[in-house]
Parts: structure tokens; sequence; C-alpha cells
């Protein structure tokens, strides 16, 4: 009997965690309301001075990223200009699990984006709710040697992480970044080499049909890099070096077959 009533209970557990994440996705690709996303930085290093470089964050530069979101989406005939509400909200100090490496089995990937929702559970904005999307900007020293972590992005959960350099000419890059977390969690998929950062022909290129091909003069989103040649690229720095190709605005709803 009690064997019956832990199966009943786990398989309940198992539905309300399907339905959930299948809500989820349908709120990251629904394109009808106003997504609520919030800014939440992270003293990664716990110094002093990675704090007072967060308490000069200016809340009004992430509008640069809706104005991105909007341009972009008018692109495919889409009037998105409602339909983002992104927020700064105060630092925090708690730091998440580590980023499993490349090479990681799917067991320790699973076990890793549990603990990172609990985490992301514990350290929610007051008034979170099932919608919200949440990025957590880790914020890092900008001393020489440091090599920071890949940042990632979960629709399952709603939730971004983004490695940073508490440094002012970092900040521009870091919203190319965010973007790029964003559309993870509205569905896109990377569309660049992992190891060699290499954008992938032609997804990943921003004028696939450009002839000649190179060199191209901005960056598909989710490819990151401007491809100067076959083997070289320049990282996209700033959000006018990037756009949202077709393959992109179809994973997030933009784009139907």
């Amino acid at each position: 009997m009690f064997k019956k009533v832990r199966i009943a209970i786990l398989l309940l557990v198992l539905l309300s965690v399907t339905s959930t994440l299948l809500l989820q996705k349908d709120i990251a690709q629904d394109w009808q309301g106003t997504l609520d996303i919030r800014i939440i930085p992270v003293i990664a290093d716990q110094k002093h001075q990675t704090k007072q470089f967060i308490n000069t964050l200016n809340p009004n530069k992430y509008n640069d990223i809706k104005r991105f979101l909007v341009f972009q989406a008018k692109r495919y005939n889409l009037n998105l200009e409602n339909s983002f509400n992104i927020q700064l909200e105060k630092p925090i100090e708690n730091i998440p699990p580590v980023v499993p490496s490349s090479n990681s089995s799917k067991l320790d990937i699973i076990l890793w984006s549990l603990k990172l929702k609990y985490w992301a559970w514990k350290n929610k904005p007051s008034d979170h709710h099932l919608g919200q999307v949440r990025l957590y900007i880790l914020y890092q020293s900008p001393e020489e040697g440091i090599v920071l972590p890949h940042s990632t992005g979960l629709q399952n959960g709603l939730i971004g992480l983004v490695n940073a350099r508490a440094v002012k000419s970092r900040e521009s890059l870091h919203r190319v970044i965010i973007a790029h977390e964003l559309l993870h969690i509205f569905g896109a998929s990377d569309k660049y080499i992992i190891g060699s950062g290499l954008p992938i022909y032609p997804d990943g290129y921003a004028f696939p049909g450009k002839k000649p091909l190179y060199p191209q003069p901005k960056a598909e989103v989710m490819g990151r890099s401007i491809a100067k040649s076959k083997t070289k690229f320049d990282v996209a720095i700033n959000l006018n070096q990037i756009l949202i190709g077709p393959k992109t605005a179809n994973e997030i709803g933009w784009l139907k077959n």
C-alpha cells in the first residue's frame, strides 16, 4: 500500500513539473501580453569594489535590450512595443551552483539544473510569479587572469546566468550577452561552434546570402560573432552589431514555417 501511495505522489509531482514546464514554454513564446524580465546583479566574487560597481548600474540602460527586441520583431511584422518590461533588481550576494563542464554526464547536468532552480527560488524577487524571467548577472573583478565561465539561459525555469566583468567598458558587451541568453530562454539554440566560437553557416550568419560572403557586416545574435572569413571572426560588442536571423525567429515563435 505504501509503495502505491509513493508512486502516486511521484506521478503527481511529475505531472505538476511537466505542466509547469509546458506553461513556461507557452509564456516565453506567447507574444500576446507583457513579459516581465528582471535583471538581478550578483556580487559573485564578494569584493567591495564589485559591489560599488554594481551600485553605479543605470537601470535605463537595459531598455536598450527592449529597443533591440522591438526593432528586430518589426522585421518579422510583429509589433512588440508593449511586450517587454525589463527591471533592474537590488543586488544579491548568494552565488549559484557552478555550471557543469562540457564533458559532464547527463545526470550531473540534471542535478545542476535542479540545484539552480532551488537557488533561483531562494533568490527570487519579492513579487516573483510563474511567468517572470530572471537573469542573474554574476559580476566579478576585471582582474587579468580570471577566466569567466560560459553564460547560460534555460527556457526550463525561465532563468539565465550571465557572467560579467565589473567594469564600465564591458557594459555594452554585457547587453549583447543578455540578449543572447534571453533568446535561449525564449527557445533559441546556439549557432556557433562550441570551443572555437566560429559562427555556423548559414544560420549563424547575419547575411548568409551576401556576395561576397565575407566579411559579414553584423552577427546573428545566436551566432554571437561577425564572420570576417571562413576561419576568422570578431565578437559582437554592442547591440547595433547583431540581428535576429530567420532560424532564431522561427525558434522563438516570431516566424512560422
